[in-house]
């Protein structure tokens, strides 16, 4: 497996890789992840869970576009030089970050390869006057995506996408969080005080400028009303070093209604989500990058039995309907935020019967467990055909 990050069990929505080469072992494969440390920092070497790992050291920042270009092809040679003499039947890559060295290691070696296209626009946050080079990017996804064996992908319109592109064998598998944080029953839905969480990286033009504006109008809204909750904020997750002042400058205003508990690992998010009423789903649909996609924090907070307020992007508002476990508002419109918050807020048998309708949808349908039979099976065909080349 190749894999554009340092391969820890939580780096975003990457749980999702840990899952898949743990239920790779545990299934009776050999499993090796050559992975890219972009902060030098971690073991050259190592095995966990079965999970050999080598890295390969190499400084490079997040978010940065096209200033890691070179980078990204020196990370392809070292991926490539590394297939060519691996003890390997199929190759996987994660991420179009490695998406040339895999695909000529399987043309070289003649051997079977995986694609797995978790993020549906990759590379749509660059800057604009970089569309050409965008295209370019596009055009290569869709040309080479046709040379795998197989694509994994994270929703539906990237389904779509591939399968308008001529790619014949497309599989979602979605970025689902483990059944093992799922609460035991739902949440009560009866407090006084309502606490709205907001989990996961924190940078700028997300969407987190536009809820902390509504949240102070929010509190504004509140204090003129003597029935009204106690509002709080949580936010949970790493600030982006750039970003930190704006963020401090914005949640100054707000006082202790705001708390930050910083970064957090998997085992953590019970106890997050069991401290929030209802979770922030609020993304700038409008933007290229987030216009296709469906966060994992949602399937997380079906999980965690916690309603969302969630900006009407990618699948969620199917989701969010088929429950009903939220409500989709207008993440641009500060009173469309308020008046969905307001709503959550003054109906807690409606939080409740939410929270129920929520952990039923993550049993059936949104958690790894329910999704790991299908990536296992598409690894055993691949398995039946090396071992018997003539079918």
């Amino acid at each position: 497996m190749l894999f554009h990050k340092s391969f820890q069990p939580y780096q975003g929505h990457y749980l999702r890789t840990w899952n898949q080469a743990r239920a790779l072992v545990k299934a009776g494969y050999d499993v090796t992840v050559f992975a890219w440390d972009r902060e030098a920092r971690y073991e050259r070497h190592e095995t966990r869970e079965g999970i050999r790992i080598v890295r390969y050291r190499l400084k490079a920042g997040d978010f940065q576009g096209p200033r890691n270009g070179f980078k990204v092809l020196r990370y392809n040679w070292a991926a490539f030089r590394y297939l060519l003499r691996a003890d390997a039947e199929i190759f996987t890559c994660y991420s179009l970050d490695a998406i040339l060295a895999a695909l000529a290691a399987r043309i070289l070696r003649r051997k079977k390869a995986v694609l797995d296209v978790c993020e549906p626009d990759y590379y749509a946050f660059w800057n604009k006057k970089h569309e050409w080079l965008l295209n370019i990017i596009r055009w290569l996804e869709k040309t080479l995506a046709r040379q795998y064996d197989h694509v994994f992908v994270h929703n539906l319109y990237q389904v779509r996408k591939f399968e308008e592109a001529g790619v014949r064998r497309v599989t979602q598998v979605g970025s689902y969080p483990n059944r093992s944080i799922m609460p035991a029953s739902p949440r009560t839905g009866n407090n006084r005080a309502i606490v709205i969480g907001r989990f996961g990286t924190i940078y700028e033009d997300n969407g987190i400028e536009e809820f902390i504006a509504a949240f102070s109008k929010l509190i504004d809204r509140a204090a003129k009303d003597f029935g009204a909750p106690d509002y709080r904020f949580l936010l949970a997750g790493r600030v982006l070093e750039s970003y930190r002042p704006v963020l401090n400058a914005l949640i100054e205003p707000l006082g202790d209604r705001v708390a930050l508990s910083g970064p957090f690992e998997p085992p953590d998010l019970p106890d997050l989500y069991a401290r929030i009423d209802i979770s922030s789903i609020l993304y700038r649909r409008r933007s290229e990058w987030f216009r296709h996609i469906t966060p994992t924090k949602l399937f997380e907070s079906l999980a965690c039995g916690v309603p969302v307020l969630a900006s009407d992007m990618g699948e969620v508002r199917q989701i969010v309907e088929e429950g009903p476990c939220g409500v989709i508002v207008d993440e641009e419109d500060p009173d469309s935020i308020c008046k969905g918050i307001e709503k959550l807020a003054a109906e807690p048998a409606t939080r409740r019967e939410m929270s129920e309708n929520a952990l039923r949808l993550a049993r059936e349908k949104y958690t790894w467990e329910v999704c790991e039979p299908v990536l296992l099976e598409t690894y055993r065909s691949l398995a039946r055909i090396i071992r018997e080349p003539s079918s």
